[in-house]
């Protein structure tokens, strides 16, 4: 979610009151608070957000209405696509190029594991605070941490509350990994033991860093998290002096992604209380779940609010990645109709919720976008609606979307999205215009997640009920062919490659790999990730240090290694590869 601000205004929801009858509390996702020249900017990326996880898209179950009224008021963006893993994403939404081009195209980081974003790379807050801004972020990191230089407030942020991992406890905010790349690689023995891949590292990750102080925050146990952050996130706009300086603010709630492997889903009580008809009890925590997501977006704008800065504030709301169905690693999400999930190239990974809101988008207040938009594509639409100029960038891949979103210009600029390239798993992603290929679209997971997953119901042993065509944004593919073959395959190549029609079959029903009436297509298709191929560098996969153990630094996760400099990939790299590949 990002807002930009430029004036002295007060915002008033046309349904307020409606919404102020929900007794709301909290929030999930990740927000991004942006000031501009006169007063700021705010900007939401939710991890693990699915298609059908939210109000707008049609959901019967998901309550969300401050985030709805937001959106009929903003553009609707469906035709807007992320990376299907948390790290990636956020580092393409942080530089504005895509990952493969600096090495985190692979996977999402591990904890213990010495990588992040190289630190020759300009990230969006620092950009901004060319600008004249003032930075601030809440909630999650997950973009390295294993040396202070790649901590949040050494990367263009004044202040940092949050966690610097892949998920926390929402209560105890503790944090646990398991060792994954110790089956495949080993752990660097700084003379320390190796530790138990199968016995995960467990420390306390929540922070409180001020500039170059950085502290764990220990105060703070059995405070539900999304709380405890929306209140820092209010805290900040109600402190800010929105007269002298602008205000970036990125909140990167946890909300709704998993805690940990044993209680993966967490919610007060009083809120799950509120969804007792939902007979399923992990999809009725997510729900709970994701209703606390919408309560911290409230309780923001009313802060804005209380600011008078509503008037020139831009809100931008995205997820970071698919939601994960079906109990997927504890979770409980829903990307129906839209097939796959999470961690999967399909477009339940990768085409994900988001609207821009704000007064300079009135002309197109409402609307429901089908222009082709890239998470990369945030930087240089908000850099160029603070006021940059773009050239300054350099040489970028997102997109300034600003004139397209805002209705002066009818032609996006964007006519392609590379969604990733791997070597490692050996995975091909593009769209270009309305067709997608894909190779090995499951991303070393196997098949399990490739299909199309409903909620569960209401009652017992049912699917939530759909209400085709309910909101203007919501996608309807009718039932599932009963002869569809949900393998992605190619039988003259062998290959695991799908290609689809997005247009006129967005949840990949039609494999079209194969049909001789599209091979043009196809050719055209692998031109273009020819074409990327040759822009692409190795991915940064250095092994876990066994020094990174919390309990190596007092069951804190923190950082651990006295140089900035990230290790190199293994000697077992080209094994695993290998091993991958088979």
């Amino acid at each position: 979610m990002c807002v930009l601000m430029r004036g002295e205004g007060l915002f008033k929801w046309n349904n307020a009151s409606a919404i102020s009858e929900l007794r709301i509390r909290s929030c999930f996702g990740l927000l991004t608070f942006c000031r501009l020249e006169e007063e700021g900017e705010l900007n939401q990326n939710n991890p693990r957000t699915g298609w059908n996880d939210i109000g707008f898209h049609g959901s019967q179950q998901i309550k969300t209405p401050a985030i709805d009224a937001l959106s009929k008021e903003g553009v609707i963006l469906n035709n807007y696509y992320a990376l299907p893993l948390c790290s990636p994403s956020r580092a393409a939404l942080m530089t504005g190029r895509y990952p493969m081009t600096y090495g985190m195209q692979f996977y999402l980081i591990q904890g213990g594991q010495p990588v992040g974003i190289p630190l020759n790379y300009k990230l969006l807050p620092e950009y901004l605070n060319d600008l004249g801004y003032e930075s601030h972020m809440v909630g999650k990191w997950h973009l390295g941490c294993f040396h202070t230089n790649y901590t949040p407030t050494y990367r263009g942020f004044s202040t940092f509350q949050g966690y610097y991992g892949q998920t926390a406890d929402y209560f105890s905010h503790r944090a646990e990994d398991g060792n994954y790349f110790c089956r495949f690689y080993g752990l660097v023995n700084d003379g320390h033991d190796l530790a138990d891949p199968f016995n995960p590292w467990m420390g306390l990750d929540l922070h409180l860093n001020e500039g170059t102080k950085l502290s764990a925050v220990d105060t703070e146990f059995g405070q539900y998290s999304t709380r405890l952050y929306t209140n820092r996130a209010t805290e900040i706009i109600s402190k800010h002096n929105f007269t002298s300086k602008p205000l970036f603010l990125y909140f990167a709630l946890s909300n709704v992604h998993v805690a940990n492997d044993l209680d993966p889903i967490q919610v007060p009580e009083d809120t799950e209380s509120l969804f007792k008809d939902i007979w399923h009890p992990l999809r009725r925590k997510f729900v709970a779940n994701a209703f606390e997501m919408d309560i911290a977006v409230r309780q923001v704008m009313q802060s804005l609010s209380l600011r008078r800065v509503l008037e020139n504030t831009i809100v931008v709301f995205s997820s970071d990645n698919g939601g994960q169905p079906n109990g997927f690693n504890g979770n409980w999400g829903s990307n129906f109709p839209l097939r796959g999930s999470k961690a999967y190239y399909f477009e339940g990974g990768v085409r994900i919720p988001a609207f821009v809101w704000g007064k300079m988008f009135k002309s197109r207040s409402g609307q429901v976008s089908k222009d082709l938009m890239f998470i990369s594509d945030w930087l240089p639409t908000l850099y160029a609606a603070a006021g940059g100029n773009i050239e300054n960038l350099g040489d970028i891949d997102g997109y300034n979307m600003l004139a397209v979103l805002t209705g002066q210009n009818k032609t996006c600029p964007r006519s392609e999205i590379l969604i990733n390239i791997d070597p490692i798993g050996n995975t091909k992603a593009i769209k270009v215009g309305r067709y997608k290929y894909i190779l090995n679209p499951d991303n070393l997971h196997d098949a399990t997640y490739d299909y199309w997953f409903e909620a569960p119901g209401n009652l017992p042993y049912t699917n939530e009920t759909m209400l085709p065509n309910s909101t203007a944004s919501q996608i309807w593919c009718g039932d599932i062919p009963r002869n569809v073959d949900h393998r992605c395959r190619s039988i003259p190549t062998g290959l695991r490659e799908c290609m689809f029609d997005i247009e006129n079959d967005p949840c990949e029903y039609h494999n079209l790999v194969d049909d001789p009436e599209y091979q043009e297509v196809k050719v055209k298709l692998l031109e273009r990730v020819a074409f990327w191929e040759t822009k692409q560098v190795e991915p940064l996969v250095p092994p876990k240090d066994a020094y990174a153990n919390p309990k190596y630094h007092n069951w804190v996760w923190e950082p651990w290694r006295d140089s900035p400099q990230i290790p190199p990939n293994p000697q077992r790299y080209n094994e695993y590869e290998a091993e991958v590949a088979l």
